[in-house]
């Protein structure tokens, strides 16, 4: 049986690529949303197994959001060679990865070039980039399997340039409770809070 790896949650991720999946970078990072889940096959199951998530620019262009769409805009910034981040469960036999889905939702995207966290992958905003996952067998006897699937492209922004996205990521991610009831926080105040 020959490895294959496919989204977890393909159909939402579709959804977005349809309309040009943006990521917000931040100072201190940010998780993805929509999540990186992976369904895996095909590995042996008592060989041991690691994992490693790349995000890997896709070409060397700086984009821009005028008129409704992302387009070129000119030669962006050089994306240097991408880190790897190991996926937290660390070593494992090939059965551990095939019985449930696999998620990087530890990893998180960064704005900022000195960011030491080892679960952090500076990225470049304004830049395109594509999440590569990379399956190699720990006594190296197979190559390694890389999984880079399309669906998953997204732009790098500090803030959503398109109305679109940002209501996907309100209808279909439950921590975007922020933008929710006309993109007010609520805070709890003395007044608003009642002891019984």
């Amino acid at each position: 049986m020959e490895v294959s790896v496919r989204l977890a949650n393909e159909d939402l991720w579709a959804i977005f690529h349809a309309n040009t999946t943006e990521m917000v970078v931040t100072k201190t990072g940010r998780k993805m949303f929509p999540k990186l889940e992976y369904t895996i096959e095909g590995l042996k199951a008592n060989l041991a197994y690691g994992l490693v998530l790349q995000i890997e620019q896709v070409d060397d262009n700086r984009y821009k959001f005028s008129g409704g769409e992302w387009s070129a805009a000119g030669r962006g910034e050089s994306g240097g060679a991408p880190k790897n981040v190991m996926h937290h469960d660390g070593v494992m036999p090939g059965s551990h990865w095939m019985r449930h889905t696999v998620n990087f939702e530890r990893v998180k995207i960064t704005n900022n070039l000195n960011d030491a966290n080892p679960s952090h992958i500076f990225l470049q905003s304004m830049h395109r980039y594509v999440p590569v996952l990379t399956i190699f067998e720990i006594a190296q006897s197979e190559m390694p399997f890389l999984s880079a699937p399309t669906k998953t492209e997204f732009i790098a922004v500090t803030a959503y340039q398109n109305t679109t996205i940002t209501q996907l990521k309100i209808e279909h991610n439950p921590f975007a409770k922020g933008f929710r009831d006309g993109g007010e926080r609520k805070r709890i105040t003395p007044e608003s809070c009642s002891v019984s």
